[in-house]
């Protein structure tokens, strides 16, 4: 007993919470206008019942035909009425679910930006989104709650209503001295031997709805699985341009089709005929209980009439009345099964929301700090990502001076983006520590600590914005320092040449007239980008890697020139890209090997600089 009485607080906890956030993404009125919706929708069928009985009742009382219109016309105006203020205000709270998936989804972004990098980035907190956005799709989670939770109150004022209606029935006693099985009928016994039957009948209903709706829920959240993986055939693998032509090309149609067909469609295919056989036993189940407790109502009330207990009309009012009580709490038994079940995925969503980021915020402030007289310092660093095992930084030292020009090269893999995550400290280190003039830099105020640094990353995005504001990124700027930044980054001409200038949209995402870029003219609105912020350290993380390497050095140089006295890292693969720094520093398996001029490195035949130099000089003969 108190293991259930735990289980319903945890419950009523989950859809308290539920209903909280509702509020945030659906608007706080919409809960209540949901709630008004349903609640006349309860009560108008016992409009119509109750004045049904009294028109019966006049009809054969032979009352004035007057009376009679009256009873008409009460039941047409207030079920008219009714109906009236039911649609403009489902009307109102329509318009507001219309836009819940946008805001919920809104919702999610928002407090993934609230995590540190490193618990957004990781896989578990990417697969917990997932599925609650599988789950929205689906229909449940938040969606659900304020629903449900509309439907049931509801009920329970229909069987109130209800209840009340009828509670004269019980009493109700013919005035004819009666013998016999008349006797019985017209005493309480056979009215409270009906309310138990109908109890029984109604808690066996909602006890097997509460299973078949868990039940159902499992058979969903098993299919929710496949979801992603037909997003990503249909949507973006199919569907694209770049996928299309490597489908006609190597002519994978027929892989695609076996990989869709068996592993996804009969799987999804065998969980939706459990589902519609589900719902098909509910339905047949549902319809035999609900006839067999109509005619027994059917029954009652007319032997109740036939020993003179109330008259004709009150048959009409009590049978629909306890037709529509049985109705309601089988309802109830629905939603309160449903209810519980949708809780497990809702209680997906509260842990994802309630979330808190690991990395600790300092209280420092950066204003102290004179770019021209710092130093970065790795002191004996080691990194491993998290969920994973593999180490990819391994006690690993290193200086960053003011103002120098430093290149970071080496192989894929060897750990050069991994060090600008954790200088810019989007991952703290797993060991050891990075000082910034010997002051560990989590002790900064991680906003002000981020207005250190302009970096552009391998993979960088761009907005479908208009390109001031992705320079700028702000859609308020200063316009002559945005074009002066696209001069420096080599890209103003073509700009110039957009039909809007700086307010032409990049890509047809949001404008039809939007500019498709090509990779090295992205590149350069991001260098831009950088330049516009001027932070005073700069790193260029390898964002011309889809460049050959000639038309990597000629940026990489022009951007250096650019840089000035600003400390600016480079990160390449490509050695001759950085061959104009002060300092190359070479990675190998999360550490450095070797450091120096590009001539001194060279100067080591045997060592891993020569070694990359050599294997990549192919690429350099016209340079020579």
């Amino acid at each position: 007993m108190k293991k259930i009485f735990s289980g319903i607080k945890e419950d009523y906890e989950i859809v308290k919470q539920g209903l909280r956030l509702v509020k945030i993404y659906l608007g706080k009125n919409y809960f209540l206008l949901n709630l008004i919706v349903k609640i006349l929708r309860a009560v108008s069928p016992y409009i119509a019942i109750y004045c049904t009985g009294l028109v019966i009742t006049a009809l054969s009382e032979k009352q004035s035909f007057r009376q009679i219109v009256m009873y008409v016309l009460v039941a047409t105006v207030s079920t008219l009425v009714i109906d009236i203020v039911i649609r403009t205000v489902n009307r109102k709270a329509l318009i507001m679910l219309n836009s819940c998936y946008e805001k919920h989804s809104a919702l999610l972004s928002r407090k993934a930006l609230e995590l540190d990098y490193a618990k957004a980035e990781s896989s578990s907190v990417q697969e917990l989104r997932g599925k609650i956005e599988e789950n929205a799709n689906n229909g449940n989670g938040l969606t659900w709650v304020a629903e449900c939770v509309a439907e049931m109150i509801s009920n329970i004022f229909s069987v109130a209503v209800a209840v009340g209606m009828i509670s004269g029935m019980v009493f109700s006693r013919s005035k004819a001295q009666l013998t016999g099985f008349m006797a019985f009928v017209d005493s309480p016994w056979l009215a409270i031997m009906l309310i138990v039957f109908c109890i029984i009948a109604i808690v066996i209903s909602v006890r097997y709805q509460e299973l078949s709706e868990k039940k159902k829920f499992d058979i969903f959240n098993r299919a929710v699985k496949f979801n992603p993986i037909l997003d990503y055939y249909n949507q973006k693998y199919l569907n694209e341009n770049e996928s299309g032509k490597d489908v006609r090309i190597f002519d994978v149609k027929a892989l695609i089709k076996e990989e869709i067909d068996e592993k996804i469609y009969k799987p999804i295919i065998s969980m939706r005929r459990d589902v519609f056989r589900l719902w098909a036993t509910i339905g047949q189940i549902s319809n035999i209980s609900a006839n067999f407790l109509g005619g027994l109502v059917y029954l009652f009330v007319g032997l109740k009439a036939l020993a003179g207990a109330f008259g004709a009309g009150k048959i009409v009012e009590y049978y629909g009345a306890i037709t529509k009580l049985i109705s309601s709490c089988t309802t109830i038994a629905g939603d309160a099964g449903y209810l519980r079940a949708n809780n497990i995925q809702l209680k997906q969503e509260l842990e994802y929301l309630n979330l808190v980021s690991d990395m600790k915020n300092g209280t420092r402030k950066v204003d102290g700090i004179d770019p021209s007289d710092s130093v970065f310092e790795f002191r004996n660093v080691s990194f491993t990502y998290p969920e994973t095992e593999t180490m990819i930084l391994k006690n690993f030292s290193m200086r960053i001076e003011s103002g120098e020009h430093l290149a970071v090269v080496g192989m894929n893999g060897s750990g050069k983006s991994t060090m600008i995550k954790l200088l810019c400290r989007l991952y703290d280190p797993t060991e050891g520590m990075i000082t910034l003039n010997g002051i560990d830099i989590r002790e900064f105020d991680y906003s002000e600590y981020l207005k250190l640094f302009a970096i552009v990353f391998q993979d960088f995005k761009l907005l479908a914005f208009p390109v001031g504001e992705n320079v700028a990124c702000s859609d308020e700027y200063d316009e002559e320092r945005v074009w002066r930044c696209l001069e420096m980054a080599g890209i103003r001409e073509r700009v110039e040449e957009f039909p809007k200038k700086l307010k032409q949209s990049i890509y047809k995402l949001y404008e039809k007239d939007g500019i498709d870029l090509s990779g090295g003219e992205e590149q350069k609105i991001a260098i831009a980008r950088a330049l516009y912020k001027d932070a005073p350290f700069v790193i260029l993380d390898e964002p011309t890697a889809a460049l050959d390497p000639i038309a990597e050095s000629e940026i990489y140089s022009r951007f250096n020139e650019i840089a000035g006295n600003k400390t600016t890292v480079y990160i390449s693969h490509r050695l001759s890209s950085c061959r104009f720094c002060s300092r190359i520093v070479v990675f190998d398996n999360g550490t450095v090997i070797q450091e120096g001029t590009h001539e001194e490195l060279l100067s080591f035949p045997d060592g891993k600089y020569s070694e990359l130099w050599n294997a990549q000089a192919q690429y350099y003969n016209n340079e020579k």
